[in-house]
């Protein structure tokens, strides 16, 4: 008897790139004639027991693609079908998802002849490529509110349900979980499903410094309980005045960093939550194998190179970032000038932290050198050799500012499909907000532009 748990798949699509899927899709139908639509992912081995495929492309045939187009059939023409095979699986070697509309109001159900046509697909796919992509189906009524998505084998004999999010976070709710805890009875206002979510969600916090450790008091309250933290630093007695609930004795002791954070949450949850602490710089393969598997990734560092790390890996597995800084520097009067940043760049692509010009990627080159080249360049100046100035509150408004997009992004009362970059300057208590069309560079490196 075979007890093996099978893996459980996910198809995740950044909603910003399903509004423009789906609404292409829509406008693709000229009378009650089914459409069909392609998305090419990766596959993206999350662990043992978790794929995720990630949309990379999409395409929808315009009406001249099909040979035959009806109420009840779809025929591509054999030119387009042969430019979509040898574009994005031969050369890009990406899986295939097909997503196709019946005409009616119901909730679908993949019929006969779709899974006569895709059982043979699927054998198909297999024999005649090399990395053998794996073909996903999805079927949805004609107002796109419901839908059915199944994965087949790659011999076409059998397929099994998989779950498709077209949201920021990829979540999925644990049943016979009491969620009823009082600590959380003034937050209902926002909903149940809010506070299920989470507690569901998974954070991979990277930096545990000064703006981390008050984001993960905050957002650990709000009712987060699952963590991966990664910062290879200890405390130190200079930490202290930043740090909540930090002692001298831990400081006299050499705490880690994630461990001080650790016990943070562990303070507030004494079972239930699960925190794995990771001593150990985000440029190891280790944390960011961990990071690649969180819900959503928070960088809270001092430094370029790091956060360009994390924005490499939310690119690359198409996961939520939130990026928080702070910076404080005198003006010729003497008085100082202080800024908190938030900043959300778009799930999937469209503008990052490097195309945006929130990282500077030759600060982020120097950081990672090694220390002989890093010693060189600050000699020279062109690394600065005196910590950056800090306090507790403007770190605190900056973590809770964090906290509090988080929390409307769950809620679904702050739309950043778009992503956004919120700078408060301080004391002139000016939020900037940056209109996020103006951030992307054409044909950026890392996201694409």
């Amino acid at each position: 008897m075979n007890n093996k748990k099978s893996p459980q798949i996910s198809l995740h699509i950044p909603p910003k790139m399903w509004h423009q899927f789906h609404h292409t899709l829509l406008d693709a139908r000229t009378n009650n004639e089914e459409v069909i639509g392609f998305l090419f992912c990766k596959c993206h081995q999350v662990s043992k027991q978790k794929i995720r495929y990630l949309p990379q492309s999409w395409v929808v045939p315009s009406p001249d693609c099909y040979e035959r187009q009806s109420a009840s059939e779809l025929v591509m023409k054999q030119q387009f079908h042969e430019y979509l095979l040898e574009t994005f699986l031969e050369k890009e070697q990406l899986d295939v998802v097909h997503i196709h509309t019946h005409s009616d109001r119901h909730k679908p159900e993949f019929s006969c002849v779709d899974d006569l046509y895709e059982s043979a697909y699927a054998k198909f796919l297999s024999s005649h490529f090399k990395k053998k992509p794996r073909l996903i189906s999805g079927v949805f009524d004609e107002t796109f509110q419901h839908s059915q998505f199944r994965i087949w084998d790659r011999k076409g004999k059998s397929f099994e349900s998989i779950n498709c999010t077209q949201s920021w976070f990829e979540l999925t709710q644990e049943a016979n979980r009491d969620w009823t805890e009082l600590m959380f009875a003034r937050q209902q206002v926002f909903g149940e499903g809010v506070q299920k979510q989470l507690g569901e969600l998974t954070v991979a916090l990277i930096g545990c410094g000064g703006i981390g450790s008050i984001f993960a008091e905050l957002l650990g309250r709000l009712g987060v309980k699952k963590w991966i933290l990664i910062d290879p630093d200890r405390l130190e007695s200079v930490n202290l005045n930043r740090l909540p609930a930090a002692t001298q004795e831990m400081a006299d002791q050499q705490w880690h960093k994630v461990h001080y954070v650790k016990h943070l949450i562990k303070r507030i949850y004494a079972t239930g939550s699960a925190v794995k602490a990771i001593p150990a710089s985000i440029a190891d393969a280790a944390a960011r194998q961990e990071v690649a598997a969180a819900d959503l990734i928070v960088v809270a560092t001092d430094n370029h190179s790091s956060r360009q790390v994390a924005q490499e890996l939310a690119l690359a597995y198409m996961r939520p970032l939130v990026c928080l800084g702070t910076h404080i520097d005198m003006q010729p009067n003497n008085t100082p000038r202080m800024y908190c940043r938030v900043t959300v760049p778009p799930l999937g692509g469209g503008w990052c932290l490097m195309c945006g010009n929130i990282i500077n990627l030759h600060r982020a080159a120097l950081e990672s050198a090694a220390n002989e080249i890093n010693h060189l360049a600050a000699k020279v100046g062109y690394v600065e050799g005196i910590s950056n100035p800090a306090v507790f509150w403007l770190n605190s408004l900056c973590a809770s500012t964090g906290v509090g997009i988080i929390h409307s992004m769950l809620s679904g009362f702050l739309n950043v499909d778009n992503g956004l970059d919120w700078v408060y300057e301080f004391p002139g208590s000016n939020w900037l907000k940056a209109d996020t069309n103006y951030l992307g560079t054409s044909g950026c490196y890392f996201c694409g532009g």
